[in-house]
């Protein structure tokens, strides 16, 4: 056998060797569904009071971003997802001062009433003297999803959204008027 035929045997073995290994793996599964809720993604941030004009508002903030990434753990059942969160943000003429404390949430209803279905995870807001606008990413939050079959995966949709008191959450819903 001259050199040509000897690699192309030897690069035949390989290959094949190579598709068996290929039917031997294990697809890996698809991360949970996250979706934003459409009435927590923006907040307007009114001061104490009754008015509710222009002047009256402290904060306005959306999230505008998130993204992440998953890992099943078949020996400990778990799926672990990781998630990053950006939020921009304006300080409005309400606010007193050069910070604002917000909260998001990160939730999954299979859990409820458990209080792992809810994550609600504070934000400190920091505008510089330069502008009123900042953008914020928070660090990487991961949560673990117990999975007993990968078959209860679609029942772990994760949703995520601004933190908003009860007049936050009407103010939105009006601003959208009738459904």
């Amino acid at each position: 056998m001259n050199f040509a035929t000897r690699s192309i045997a030897l690069f035949t073995a390989l290959l094949a060797l190579s598709a068996c290994k290929a039917f031997d793996k294990e697809e890996p599964p698809i991360c949970p569904r996250v979706s934003a809720l459409a009435d927590s993604i923006a907040m307007t941030k009114f001061r104490s009071g009754p008015g509710r004009d222009l002047t009256d508002v402290e904060l306005k903030a959306e999230m505008t971003s998130y993204h992440g990434s998953c890992l099943y753990d078949a020996e400990a059942k778990q799926m672990r997802l990781t998630l990053e969160v950006g939020i921009d943000a304006e300080r409005r003429p309400a606010l007193a001062g050069r910070r604002a404390d917000i909260s998001y949430y990160i939730a999954i209803p299979a859990f409820y009433p458990d209080p792992q279905a809810k994550q609600v995870l504070p934000v400190t807001l920091e505008f510089s003297e330069a502008s009123n606008r900042v953008h914020y990413t928070d660090g990487e939050v991961e949560i673990s999803i117990p999975m007993a079959d990968m078959k209860d995966l679609p029942k772990y949709e994760v949703f995520v959204g601004l933190q908003l008191t009860p007049e936050e959450l009407a103010f939105n819903r009006q601003q959208k008027g009738p459904r």
